[in-house]
């Protein structure tokens, strides 16, 4: 799997992807660090690290967390690999605190 996301992190902005296995996003944590500003986001959580994010300790993952915050995501493929686009910068701005893990 890959993701391609801007890194809301103030005055960072830099466009990025990632890859990462399957299992992880569905069964494990995925945390990608910007190649920037080195920052760490939050792409999936199902073994409860972040249970602050959910209120109820429940899994969660890029998906859940930009619908709730109405941030544009798309789930696509290029070749074998599901590949996660979140919308550009400006749509995005509004979720530094649910996609940042530090």
């Amino acid at each position: 799997m890959a993701i391609a996301f801007t890194c809301t992190v103030t005055d960072c902005g830099h466009r990025q992807g990632h890859i990462f296995s399957k299992r992880s996003y569905e069964k494990g944590i995925v945390i990608v660090t910007c190649s920037s500003c080195k920052n760490r986001h939050l792409i999936a959580d199902h073994l409860g690290w972040f249970q602050n994010l959910t209120g109820d300790g429940a899994n969660v993952t890029i998906e859940q967390l930009a619908k709730a915050h109405g941030v544009p995501l798309t789930k696509g493929r290029v070749g074998e690999s599901e590949v996660l686009e979140v919308a550009g910068q400006d749509s995005v701005e509004s979720t530094t605190n649910f996609a940042s893990a530090s």
